[in-house]
């Protein structure tokens, strides 16, 4: 049937460049990552490949397969040896819990596929060493997903740092709170750090903002750190008595390469505070600040301020086009989501593998997993030791 004044698009007869996506985990991340692919090419106008959704899996059939129907997969497997094997796929995304980052990922790389892997890395530092050790190996890209990289504020505070403009850094402190472990009388079932792979937080979301003091300020020398589990019992859902052993709130003091300091603190008993994760740097020329609860601005103090009588913060709108990760479907002014992030990262990582560009330095590579995994290690050495712990990699 032919409509007057419609010109039909034959897709079919398209030249698009398209890479095939295989997501193992149906869960939260796994459904943000399979909205990334999606809106790539909606995001950016010339994207280095299309993503194709060839399959995502999951060990329950009717869960996963309601998630590859929504997200439009092309098919599921409910095995991941099944997925890692399968030739259409170029991009293996890991998204499962931390338990599952380990043996996966590994074996995706023996098969020649390109591996991103949520964070942290690993559980431990040995498993985080041998999946660095294997993806070098067989020589495919890899990524570990540290999303905040790419919201386009942080790399606004990157490019500030790398052209100079902060001096000297002096000082860096960041903290990544949430409450969901507060109250002593909830289940162990809903706080996330205390169930499951019983990770804890600093594995669970202070890997995010070690990550940020590395990508920002530089190596971490070494730590002194503090690690506490308040509620050593819950009650499960079946009214059992469980002990937890998992921590729920960390600080640390850190001593960078370049002669800063800086402090970390992430916490899952901060009344409250639902995902607060902010952080502050100071330099001899200039501070700056970032709230990710206001992921849309960048706090800047300078010296340099021509008119002394109105320096103070200057709270930046980072959505011009001349910013750096410019969402280029929204005008000026308009905000970015947290989605963003994913849709950077996973874009960026997307163009690494087209024209075999690196990942680093704007991407976190499997040598960066390693290596917070080993800073982590070394913060729960101090607490139990009461000594500073220098970094041996």
């Amino acid at each position: 049937m032919s409509i007057q004044g419609f010109f039909e698009i034959d897709y079919e007869t398209i030249d698009i460049k398209k890479i095939g996506i295989g997501v193992l985990g149906y869960g939260f991340m796994g459904k943000v990552h399979s909205n990334a692919y999606l809106k790539i090419p909606y995001t950016y106008e010339t994207p280095p490949a299309h993503p194709e959704l060839i399959a995502i899996c999951g060990r329950n059939k009717e869960r996963v397969e309601d998630t590859a129907r929504r997200f439009r997969y092309r098919g599921f497997y409910t095995e991941w040896q099944r997925l890692v094997g399968d030739p259409r796929i170029q991009i293996f995304d890991n998204c499962t819990p931390d338990n599952l980052h380990h043996k996966p990922s590994i074996a995706a790389a023996e098969n020649g596929k390109h591996v991103i892997c949520e964070k942290p890395l690993a559980l431990t530092v040995s498993q985080a060493k041998e999946m660095l050790d294997n993806v070098k190996k067989a020589g495919v890209k890899h990524m570990c997903c540290h999303n905040y990289r790419f919201i386009p504020a942080v790399r606004l505070a990157r490019k500030l740092i790398e052209d100079g403009a902060l001096g000297t850094i002096y000082q860096f402190r960041a903290h990544y709170l949430q409450e969901v472990g507060h109250d002593p009388a909830e289940v162990s079932e809903n706080v996330w750090y205390a169930t499951g792979t019983k990770s804890g937080v600093l594995l669970g979301i202070g890997c995010h903002i070690i990550d940020m003091a590395r990508f920002l300020v530089g190596e971490i020398r070494a730590v002194s750190g503090m690690v506490k589990t308040f509620n050593t019992v819950r009650k499960n859902i079946a009214g059992k008595e469980e002990t937890i052993s998992a921590d729920e709130c960390n600080v640390a003091l850190l001593e960078f390469e370049n002669g800063a300091i800086g402090t970390l603190e992430s916490s899952g008993v901060s009344t409250g505070r639902k995902n607060q994760h902010t952080w502050e740097i100071n330099g001899s020329k200039a501070s700056i600040a970032f709230d990710l609860e206001d992921l849309n601005h960048l706090h800047v103090y300078s010296v340099e301020t021509p008119v002394r009588e109105i320096m103070g913060f200057a709270n930046i709108s980072v959505t011009e086009a001349y910013h750096p990760l410019h969402a280029l479907m929204l005008p000026q002014g308009h905000n970015a989501g947290w989605e963003y992030g994913h849709i950077h990262a996973l874009n960026h990582f997307v163009e690494c593998v087209v024209n075999d560009k690196p990942v680093e330095p704007y991407g976190a590579t499997f040598e960066d997993g390693y290596r917070i995994q080993v800073i982590m290690k070394a913060i729960e050495q101090s607490s139990n030791s009461g000594r500073r712990v220098e970094m041996q990699y």
